[in-house]
């Protein structure tokens, strides 16, 4: 992998490219890989990075945009380079009434240049600028308590409107922090602080959906950017029609990307799909390409890593153990319906051969889930990022837990199962999960059959499925948050349900009877 990313490296001085464009190419194609050779720094790698990110740090600027067409109602403070870059941001909205505020809205560093102070550095002019202006500051600390961030506004002066209003008058919604500047007095200051945030909170849903665009934009705008240097750093191959793993698992790696934040921006509040995805037009030569959607590489010292349950490891095939990417990676895809409705219109039953104009057809990489048979046991494998090693480790802690916790319970006539990662495999730069194949499907997977698929929409109208699965995901949920508490809201919330269901006729599996439908079991994973 060093070779390939000297490789990449040297591609990048002849062509070049600037800071920003050649760790935006590493961050969104390389980022696992590059730490599994430098855990404090990963750009490391690449000969003089780190002190070319110092110098650019020391050079930036604060710059202040008013609010104009195209960049909704936001007050906006940027960070330049000296080159003119935008390395991070800051949006505020100006409030009039019942006392002039500033709410801040967002901030963002991009992440390579985070932990360099730039942060703290775009905080502080925002701390002057309301100063300057006569105005109160207000915020909602999102920040969590475990963070080395946390106590980055109280350093600046900050402090928790409970303390100003009383802890009743928040109603625990939020954890809003107020900056009052000295110059300023205010006159009846906890009457004036209760409309303020009555009106911040009336105004948010409208304050998110300007956001949410903003952020789609900006994104959209990085996407383009670091498809345009890609098409700069592999145009001789390109131009030929030739390719080579690393090539393709770069370009693949950026489609995945490309991908999930489609899906991500489905959710968002308020967004209604003005920035389109369409803008980032990917090539032909790159749609027609095989895709590499998991690494072949790894560094000298690292050797294959296998966790969980010591029966399971022990029963596992000797050759997946010594090779566990390779043997993976060649077992059948896992058919679930979105998948399968795919290969039905295509006309063929388990395609292997996927090209990346496949992966952006179908809207996700379905290599990641591979179905495994072994002594009369179905499993699943799932491929996932070395980044979430670590929520996936709290969840196999948290799990047992609710088991343990839910026995003999019901909810809305369901009964909990958990499905457990029994085996945990790093190899190559990849993690490779092994749960047991349960009878049932995601529970999102099985929202959109219920809504999208011809043969099921109708059913579902007449009965609401979608409802009952959505009532009784919701009550499981807030009976974990009262057993469980906040400490463990992280891990609640990162909890995946999956419902009962036929996955060879793709249809629900469900009880019906005078007291309404119900599922019979729902797994958490």
């Amino acid at each position: 992998m060093k070779s390939e990313v000297s490789g990449i490296s040297e591609r990048i001085k002849k062509a070049q490219i600037g800071l920003k464009d050649t760790l935006a190419v590493l961050d969104m194609t390389l980022e696992d890989h590059l730490r599994e050779h430098e855990a404090l720094f990963p750009y490391e790698v690449f000969e003089g990075l780190s002190e070319l990110i110092d110098r650019t740090v020391h050079g930036t600027k604060i710059e202040r945009l008013r609010p104009k067409e195209g960049r909704g109602p936001f007050h906006t403070f940027e960070i330049h380079t000296k080159g003119g870059e935008v390395l991070g941001y800051l949006n505020m909205i100006y409030i009039r009434k019942p006392i002039p505020s500033y709410y801040l809205v967002y901030v963002e560093v991009l992440p390579p240049f985070r932990g360099r102070g730039l942060g703290n550095k775009i905080l502080k002019a925002f701390r002057e600028f309301v100063e300057d202006v006569g105005a109160v500051g207000l915020l909602d600390n999102i920040i969590l308590p475990e963070e080395p961030t946390f106590n980055i506004y109280t350093k600046l002066g900050w402090r928790d409107i409970k303390g100003l209003m009383g802890d009743g008058m928040v109603n625990g919604e939020g954890h809003y922090m107020v900056f009052i500047p000295k110059s300023i007095q205010i006159q009846n200051p906890k009457e004036k602080l209760i409309k303020l945030l009555f009106r911040v909170r009336k105004k948010r849903p409208i304050i998110e959906m300007h956001d949410n665009e903003s952020m789609v934009k900006r994104t959209i705008a990085e996407f383009r950017s670091v498809h345009e240097v890609l098409l700069n750093l592999f145009e001789i191959e390109l131009s030929a029609g030739a390719s080579t793993p690393f090539m393709r698992f770069i370009f693949t790696k950026f489609v995945t990307k490309v991908l999930g934040f489609r899906r991500r921006i489905v959710t968002l509040v308020g967004y209604t799909g003005g920035e389109s995805l369409e803008q980032i037009a990917i090539s032909d030569p790159i749609k027609a390409m095989p895709i590499q959607p998991y690494s072949l590489w790894s560094s000298k010292e690292s050797e294959v890593e296998i966790r969980g349950e010591e029966e399971t490891i022990r029963d596992l095939p000797r050759e997946l153990k010594k090779e566990p990417t390779l043997y993976i990676e060649n077992l059948p895809l896992y058919g679930r319906p979105y998948l399968s409705s795919w290969l039905g219109i295509k006309g063929t039953s388990r395609s292997l051969n996927l090209k990346i104009s496949d992966l952006l057809e179908l809207g996700f990489d379905p290599t990641k889930l591979r179905e495994f048979h072994h002594k009369g046991s179905k499993y699943i494998f799932e491929r996932t990022s070395p980044r979430f090693l670590l929520p996936f480790e709290k969840k196999r802690r948290f799990l047992p837990k609710i088991d343990e916790s839910a026995s003999g319970l019901r909810f809305r006539h369901s009964r909990i199962q958990i499905n457990p990662i029994l085996a945990l495999l790093q190899d190559r730069g990849n993690i490779y999960l092994l749960r047991r194949k349960v009878e049932g499907i995601h529970s999102e997977e099985a929202l959109d059959q219920l809504r999208g698929s011809p043969h099921l929409k109708e059913m579902n109208r007449s009965v609401r499925i979608d409802h009952a699965i959505i009532m009784t995901i919701n009550e499981v949920r807030e009976w974990l948050l009262k057993v469980f508490h906040s400490k463990l809201s992280d891990e609640i919330e990162d909890l995946t349900f999956f419902v009962p269901w036929d996955i060879e006729r793709n249809i629900p599996k469900v009880t019906v009877d005078v007291t309404g439908i119900f599922l019979d079991t729902l797994w958490v994973a």
